[in-house]
């Protein structure tokens, strides 16, 4: 049981998921794309405001259960106990299937105030899609978050890759046949149920059952502790991320304005997941894996790799994001689709600069913290909210867009202060300065094309690959690594023989500069 936590598991693991995620996100990408330019801005809003209802429902009905699951489920096998797993696995299904059927109940009452603009008159259609694909759509979460606990980050990798190559060549089809928006609706609803077909068939032949054994007194006492707290959490989150802009856009604005906000949202996230996929994957298992073998020293040599880990590829996204950000709307939606410039191009730079907060989120649950996470999260709340109604009112989606980049800087810096102090976190601020450092010499000189040859698509193009190019290389030259980083780099280079052979002096000679302690 201890096989998929060791470090080169790991790390196939995580390429397993970023390839699936490129693939995913790649596929994604064309089908809203295609379903953008057919519907419009106006209809293409209403299925985004949709598809967003759907995705806070799951959120509801998944509350807590996915981080529990897989925070218990890794930490049971790292001590050892598959049987305490799967009563874990049994215990929290069973509070799934109820939190599940009270947000359905709880949502047909309420949904008269939640109806997409423009379409009060179909609310039958609009509550059966809805309410199928969250159904559905939880309990594939949950079935990948259980994957995850047992090392098993396959289920996700398939399932995803399977249902996106599906789901792209149906919207070419309905694209041909000049389908209407409740086409499109169906297929997202088929599409999940789809989801959970996959994940259950790949549970059920790797051999993983849920148990209906009870779960000993001493962990189960903790776990309530940690759902509790967790339940609080994410369905604060859910009210925090992004929905109280969706909805008052919705309200007060429009469905089209709706649209941008979700398009701009979308390109973010997937810019995210596309480089920090593998690295969020893995790192929740890998700590509580850690946790439960070694306690929190384990964990904290964890979390020093991450938050230098997670703050070079922010950095990353962060440059490349905001100069690409207007060719890469034009190209791919058109000009009917230019106001979503200027929130992409401030999601991509808030959504860089705060990634770190990834590696905190998981310390905090691994470590039964998830009550500073509430806080955290309740704060994060209070803020957009008022925020939204000083701003979107006024100024519509940029005031939305102000919202969510404000409140997202404040509760990242407080947290990320907070916690380094409360946990006495040895923070890698070597490595991070000189990461800073080499992003801000990287966009100056990938700017100066755009200066000398004015904004179009080649010059921001080039900017963008000038940027990546310099801030990669500057921090290899000025040290910005540890010699940890070129070991894991080199047995990774090991599944390349010929590769390896190769580069291995340079990477010896390489590692050899660096200081090998985790952090100074």
């Amino acid at each position: 049981m201890n096989q998929p936590f060791n470090g080169r598991t790991a790390i196939r693991g995580a390429i397993m998921v970023m390839g699936s995620t490129y693939v995913t996100y790649a596929l994604g990408l064309l089908t809203s794309v295609l379903v953008a330019r057919t519907l419009g801005p106006s209809d293409f809003g209403r299925y985004t405001y949709m598809v967003w209802m759907a995705g806070l429902l799951i959120m509801c009905s998944n509350n807590g259960l996915t981080t529990t699951v897989i925070r218990f489920a890794s930490e049971s096998l790292g001590r050892g106990s598959p049987q305490t797993a799967r009563s874990i696995h049994g215990w929290l299904r069973r509070w799934q299937l109820a939190c599940v059927a009270i947000v359905t109940v709880v949502f047909l009452l309420t949904m008269p105030f939640f109806t997409p603009a423009g379409w009060e008159g179909h609310l039958a259609v609009f509550a059966a899609v809805v309410l199928i694909a969250a159904i559905a759509k939880a309990m594939f979460l949950f079935d990948v978050s259980v994957a995850k606990g047992y090392g098993l980050f396959h289920v996700e990798a398939r399932s995803t890759v399977t249902m996106s190559l599906i789901n792209i060549v149906a919207v070419l089809a309905l694209v041909m046949l000049k389908a209407p928006l409740l086409a499109y609706l169906l297929l997202f609803t088929a599409l999940s149920v789809g989801y959970v077909v996959c994940s259950s068939v790949m549970l059920r032949k790797a051999e993983v059952r849920p148990s209906r054994e009870p779960v000993d007194p001493a962990t189960l006492a903790r776990l309530k502790r940690h759902l509790g707290w967790t339940v609080l959490l994410t369905l604060a989150y859910a009210i925090s991320n992004k929905s109280i802009e969706t909805w008052m856009l919705n309200a007060m604005v429009g469905s089209a304005a709706v649209g941008f906000f979700a398009i701009a949202a979308a390109l973010t996230r997937g810019g995210v997941d596309l480089l920090a996929s593998g690295l969020g994957t893995v790192l929740m298992p890998m700590m509580g894996h850690a946790f439960g073998k070694g306690g929190q020293d384990g964990v904290n040599a964890i979390m020093a790799n991450a938050m230098r880990y997670f703050a070079f590829i922010g950095l990353l996204l962060a440059g490349t994001g905001a100069l690409l950000a207007d060719s890469a709307v034009a190209l791919l939606y058109g000009p009917a689709y230019e106001a979503v410039v200027l929130p992409l191009r401030v999601m991509m730079v808030v959504g860089g600069f705060t990634m770190v907060g990834g590696a905190f989120n998981a310390l905090l649950s691994t470590t039964d913290n998830q009550r500073l996470r509430v806080g955290y999260v309740l704060f994060s709340v209070v803020s957009v909210a008022v925020l939204s109604v000083l701003l979107i009112p006024r100024y519509g989606l940029n005031g939305a867009v102000a919202a969510h980049a404000i409140s997202e800087v404040l509760i990242f810096t407080l947290m990320a202060t907070g916690v380094s102090r409360l946990l006495k976190l040895r923070v890698p601020w070597r490595e991070l300065g000189r990461m800073v450092a080499c992003a801000l010499v990287a966009i100056a000189v990938a700017v100066v094309p755009m200066l000398v040859g004015g904004t179009n698509f080649w010059t921001e193009l080039a900017a963008g690959l000038i940027y990546a190019a310099v801030f990669v290389l500057g921090t290899v030259v000025i040290r910005a690594w540890r010699a940890d980083d070129v070991q894991h780099l080199g047995a990774l280079l090991q599944r390349y023989p010929g590769l390896a052979g190769r580069m291995q002096g340079r990477l010896q000679r390489w590692a050899d500069g660096l200081p090998t302690d985790s952090v100074r």
